[in-house]
């Protein structure tokens, strides 16, 4: 058996060799572009198997919030033992997650436990596991007690990135059909960044489509004073080539998308082992790091691609959403709320200039800048959505200013609010705190009046 592996993994190695050379002398570009190319419904198959763990996931990025904790399987997602919602408003802090996660993995590993010793379902909680396991033996049991994973919702980073991924679809569209790819492949970027294209990771990826540095360096320029990765555009041309190399090797996209993640080395020893069968491939195959996250990469963009094509059911009313709002920069500790309520948007027609559209609403062309984060005023783009400053909303929130307080040591938002007698969503909007925990000491805060 070893020895038929090594055979077909030469075998599969020699054949990529020779797609390679074959697409750099021409003879192969014809049919790679159409094969490329081909519609969304026969370029990414949804096999049966792979459904319960797409549903999941368009359930994580548009059902449950950041606040939202899912225990489940890792080893098969359509066993969800318990939501948990943590009380209290915006993004939790590290130390609320991982008492969540410790006090659901203790709390389920104990059940399982006692379901293993042969204990009968005493509560609710038990009796909802057990069904997860008619006539399940003590090791099955045991397993899943080893397979269990939390998963935090991620709605409101989601729906950030479908707002910020406006400024960049169209042309990373263009990029994918040129290079001869499925358009719909963008959607990738959505697991990736978040269409972030300052997105960094603790592993060291970087830009909008996360390159390791080792992978960026075959496609891009990066130097101590250039790095590509962080150029929307020409990092996209290289992920639209990097993509296409994994298609070329591995040939079809369930594999090609998984290697983005993987590695193409490590998906071709898989595509070889189990005669490139996506499925078997995520049920059996054992190689090293091949683990929770590689397995749901594939069905995670399965996931962001129908969200993507059918936001507005997912996302109703997305078009009134406040978008500066959405993409105030939620890593600095300052990021600031830039509507506390409703606010005018215009969208820029062709032709448009900042200046003409300052002066139709009454508002200086630098307060425009300021409310939409542009730095140049030439990069205004037909059919975006331009925030117009709310003078007015910003008038009654000083006018109900009665005090200031200077933050000091040991502060909390929560606190302060508490002692002022006003709520803490009022003394965030008030000062344009979009995190409760963004406090620095000699912070100056506006107390509104009671």
């Amino acid at each position: 058996m070893g020895s038929r592996r090594r055979i077909l993994s030469l075998l599969w190695t020699a054949g990529t060799c020779l797609a390679v050379a074959l697409t750099a002398s021409g003879l192969m570009a014809s049919s790679a572009r159409c094969a490329l190319s081909a519609s969304h419904d026969s370029a990414f198959p949804e096999p049966k198997p792979l459904q319960p763990a797409v549903r999941f996931w368009i359930d994580v990025f548009t059902r449950y919030s950041c606040r939202d904790f899912i225990i489940l399987d890792s080893a098969d997602v359509r066993k969800v033992y318990e939501v948990m919602h943590l009380p209290g408003f915006g993004p939790p802090s590290g130390a609320q997650i991982a008492q969540a996660n410790f006090q659901l993995k203790d709390k389920y590993r104990r059940i399982l436990y006692w379901l293993a010793e042969g204990g009968q379902p005493r509560n609710a909680d038990e009796r909802r596991v057990a069904a997860y396991f008619p006539h399940a033996s003590r090791g099955t049991y045991l397993k899943a007690a080893s397979d269990l994973r939390v998963q935090e919702g991620v709605r409101e980073r989601f729906l950030k990135g479908l707002v910020r991924s406006t400024r960049y679809r169209a042309m990373m569209r263009r990029i994918f059909a040129r290079e001869g790819l499925p358009p719909d492949l963008v959607a990738l970027a959505a697991v990736e960044s978040g269409f972030d294209p300052r997105a960094r990771s603790s592993a060291g990826a970087a830009g909008i489509w996360q390159f390791m540095r080792g992978t960026a360096r075959k496609y891009l320029h990066i130097t101590r004073y250039r790095d590509d990765r962080m150029n929307p555009y020409r990092a996209t041309v290289a992920a639209a080539r990097l993509l296409r190399a994994n298609y070329l090797m591995l040939g079809n996209w369930p594999l090609a998308i998984t290697a983005y993640d993987y590695g193409s080395g490590g998906m071709a020893r898989a595509a070889a082992e189990y005669n490139g069968d996506y499925v078997q491939i995520v049920k059996r195959y054992n190689g090293p790091r091949f683990g929770f996250a590689a397995k749901n990469y594939y069905p995670e963009f399965l996931a962001a691609a129908e969200v993507y094509r059918h936001s507005d059911r997912y996302f109703p009313g997305l078009n009134e959403i406040s978008t500066p709002l959405l993409l105030a920069d939620e890593r600095s500790t300052l990021a600031p709320v830039r509507h506390a309520e409703p606010v005018t948007h215009y969208r820029i027609r062709r032709g448009d200039t900042l200046s003409r559209i300052a002066h139709v609403y009454g508002v200086s062309v630098e307060s425009l800048l300021s409310e939409n984060d542009l730095s140049n005023p030439r990069r205004l783009r037909a059919g975006h959505l331009l925030a117009i400053p709310a003078a007015a909303t910003a008038a009654r929130h000083a006018a109900r200013v009665t005090r200031r307080y200077r933050v000091e040591r040991g502060d909390t938002l929560y606190g302060i609010a508490r002692r002022a007698g006003v709520s803490l969503r009022r003394l965030m909007a008030v000062n344009r705190i979009y995190r409760p925990r963004a406090l620095s000491i000699g912070m100056v805060l506006h107390i509104p009046g009671v």
